[in-house]
């Protein structure tokens, strides 16, 4: 028969074991949410991310794409989202012209974009949905309002210059700008051919802010 002093020896025995089983549960849950949270912070490569395409590379945007596939599958995964989220906002019109305006599709895009991320559930916060909702998209809704409000398709024809892709003016002045700015960070006096085709530019400008 086992006496009183071994009794006593042996629970406290099996006290001290389940202390430190308890102390090991709880160290096992510290060290499970600490990986969670590094998992989320430092994603492996080719992780989810709605802001990447295949194999991690991020997407970019419209006025870049040269990928058919993707401009593809980009155009029908932004239509898919402009119909279903964009235009439920009262202010979020489109003309029926939209898809024939780059800078246009490039707003929305990068608004899908910024929408994917902000409601993403592990990357997400309230804070980036409230930047998405007070500052995002109204500025986008601002800046096409500004940009294509009274436009129409009727109007993209082949005598309009919609159809004319913009050209950066005075595009043969960049080889000197680079030689002078690599040598010692001087601009050039610009030539009377510069001058001439800067003057033609502006009037351009003028005529197409004013028509």
């Amino acid at each position: 028969m086992t006496d009183a002093p071994t009794l006593q020896a042996l629970a406290r025995a099996l006290e001290r074991s389940q202390r430190r089983v308890g102390e090991l549960e709880t160290l096992v849950r510290q060290l499970a949410a600490d990986v969670t949270t590094l998992a989320r912070s430092h994603p492996s490569a080719g992780a989810s991310d709605p802001a990447a395409g295949e194999g991690g590379r991020p997407v970019g945007g419209w006025l870049g794409v040269s990928d058919l596939d993707v401009a593809t599958g980009g155009l029908q995964n932004l239509m898919s989202w402009v119909e279903a989220v964009y235009l439920w906002y009262p202010d979020a019109e489109l003309p029926s012209c939209w898809l024939w305006h780059p800078a246009v599709v490039e707003e929305l895009w990068w608004l899908h974009g910024a929408y994917a991320s902000a409601f993403d559930e592990s990357a997400g916060s309230w804070s980036r949905i409230g930047d998405w909702h007070d500052r995002f998209r109204p500025g986008v809704v601002r800046r096409l309002h500004a940009a294509v409000g009274g436009c129409e398709l009727a109007l993209h024809t082949p005598d309009s210059t919609l159809l004319v892709p913009p050209v950066a003016p005075l595009p043969d002045a960049a080889s000197g700008i680079a030689h002078s700015w690599t040598n010692g960070r001087r601009l050039p006096e610009p030539t009377p051919y510069e001058l001439l085709a800067a003057a033609r530019h502006e009037r351009e400008q003028h005529r197409k802010n004013h028509r």
